[in-house]
């Protein structure tokens, strides 16, 4: 599954309204990768009202999404 940085990508499969995704790599300070999401009404503690998740690396990025089972459709 192709999962690209630093874009928005909403999650069409999700039960809540206008889901979305954004995964981010933070390389200088915990060489891992950040999971937001976020939607109409979440009430998260980052931009956008975002929650986020951590992983360390891309192979754990992949395992994350595979076990969410989103169906993606990611911004141009």
């Amino acid at each position: 599954m192709r999962i690209p940085l630093d874009t928005v990508g909403e999650i069409r499969n999700s039960e809540k309204p206008e889901h979305k995704v954004l995964v981010s790599g933070e390389a200088e300070s915990t060489n891992g990768l950040f999971i937001y999401e976020w939607w109409v009404g979440s009430n998260g503690p980052n931009a956008n009202n975002a929650f986020d998740s951590w992983v360390a690396d891309r192979q754990e990025l992949q395992q994350f999404f595979a076990e969410a089972g989103w169906d993606i459709v990611w911004s141009a």
